[in-house]
């Protein structure tokens, strides 16, 4: 463990005594955990294929209010509210609660435990060094808490800005709860500009029975940027998860997803996309733990890397002794457009009980010439032609996106990849 870093971050949780009421002795503890372990390096089976060395080699330190307006993006399409988050820190007057405010108590995190500190014990310590950090240093967050039966059509937008935040880091943790049988879609969004800085991100859920929570993840940071991200979500009886993933922006990005099935009838979708360009690294890791029987789980993936550039998928379903009837898939497929990319895939199954389907398929290729020539052969030049394969080829993971609007706009940055590539091959 590198020393001057470990004493950076013990001095960072110093600053943040009292921020958080009722979270003191849970920083404290996270700090000697990740004291313990340091951050996970490539000889951890999680981490084999993540690049952590500038994590381990440069103290990041807390970044602070912008020193310059930051620009907030256009929406994606309807959203319901739009909260946005510029270096960790929830803005206020960027943000736009449309009329959630009326129907949903929406707090920050620090209110959220001002009148109950008893239940900052309830924040998800983490499972290794990051997310132990990250429960060390949170500054901010947002805590949506929906009552039973509330259904919200329209996406509610969580917005992540860095701005001006040159060798700095974000910890925010948010917290979603969700009363019987309501339903939300949560949109996080990620960007930033050309600094290098840290993104330390955890979402965790609880959706209690009937409830559905979407969580649609759009990861676009500036180039320098180093993203890790989690979520952590417990299902219980005819509940729902649908997570759909996509990675774009960063030169190191992570997301991980944790469902934990705890009674019988739930159902977890966990969907991703990741294109990676030159020098970048898009990571992305699930486990779905079937506790109980009579339950499905769902996994769909999609990468595609350009020369030097990588992807990785790790997903686990874990199947426990009594979990019988258990139904869960496992769907990966790469593309690579050069010798020099690298795209690897490690799903695995750990089955304890006897009365279950479970299946899982991975497969790493190039685009098909022959499907290339069949299109060009009808007057649609290779470009376009390449765009349209991998758009279909994403198709797959994007389907469980329940909002067209939103949808599209993703498609729409699939294919400016797609062109931003053509541009720099024809250059």
């Amino acid at each position: 463990m590198n020393e001057q870093l470990l004493e950076g971050y013990k001095s960072q949780a110093k600053e943040l005594v009292g921020t958080i009421p009722g979270a003191d002795d849970l920083r404290k503890k996270a700090l000697s955990d990740f004291e313990g372990l340091g951050f996970p390096t490539n000889r951890s089976e999680d981490w084999r294929y993540s690049d952590t060395k500038q994590l381990r080699n440069q103290l990041f330190d807390l970044a602070g209010p912008a020193s310059i307006a930051p620009t907030v993006p256009e929406a994606l399409g309807e959203t319901a509210a739009r909260f946005v988050f510029v270096n960790g820190r929830y803005d206020e007057e960027l943000s736009d609660l449309g009329d959630l405010w009326q129907a949903v108590p929406i707090r920050s995190l620090a209110n959220h435990f001002m009148s109950n500190a008893e239940r900052a014990n309830e924040l998800i310590p983490g499972n290794d060094g990051v997310s132990f950090l990250n429960t060390a240093l949170l500054r901010d967050g947002l805590v949506l808490s929906i009552p039973s039966g509330i259904e919200i059509d329209e996406p509610i937008e969580i917005i992540h800005i860095s701005c001006g935040a040159a060798n700095a880091a974000a910890h925010v943790r948010h917290v979603v709860e969700l009363g019987e049988g309501a339903s939300i879609s949560v949109l996080e969004r990620f960007v930033g500009d050309d600094n290098s800085y840290w993104t330390n991100s955890v979402l965790q859920a609880r959706v209690t029975e009937g409830a559905k929570l979407t969580h649609i993840r759009l990861q676009e940071e500036g180039a320098n940027a180093q993203h890790t991200a989690k979520s952590f979500v417990n299902l219980g009886a005819e509940a729902a998860y649908n997570c759909t993933n996509i990675a774009l922006g960063g030169s190191m990005s992570r997301f991980e997803a944790h469902a934990r099935i705890l009674v019988d009838g739930a159902n977890a979708v966990i969907n991703g996309v990741a294109l990676s360009a030159t020098g970048q690294s898009h990571d992305m890791l699930t486990h779905v733990n079937h506790t109980v029987g009579n339950a499905n789980s769902d996994q769909i993936f999609r990468t595609v890397a350009d020369s030097r550039g990588k992807t990785s998928f790790q997903g686990k379903v874990t199947v426990a002794k009594d979990a019988q009837q258990t139904l869960a898939d496992q769907s990966f497929k790469a593309l690579i457009f050069d010798k020099t990319a690298e795209a690897n895939a490690k799903p695995e199954l750990e089955i304890l009980a006897d009365d279950v389907k479970c299946s899982h398929g991975a497969t790493i290729g190039e685009l098909d010439d022959k499907a290339i020539f069949y299109l060009t052969s009808r007057g649609i030049d290779p470009v376009t032609a390449r765009q349209m394969l991998v758009e279909a080829f994403t198709a797959d993971a994007l389907a469980a996106v329940p909002h067209d609007d939103v949808k599209d706009a993703i498609m729409t940055r699939i294919s400016d990849w797609m062109t931003a590539r053509a541009n720099k091959a024809t250059v």
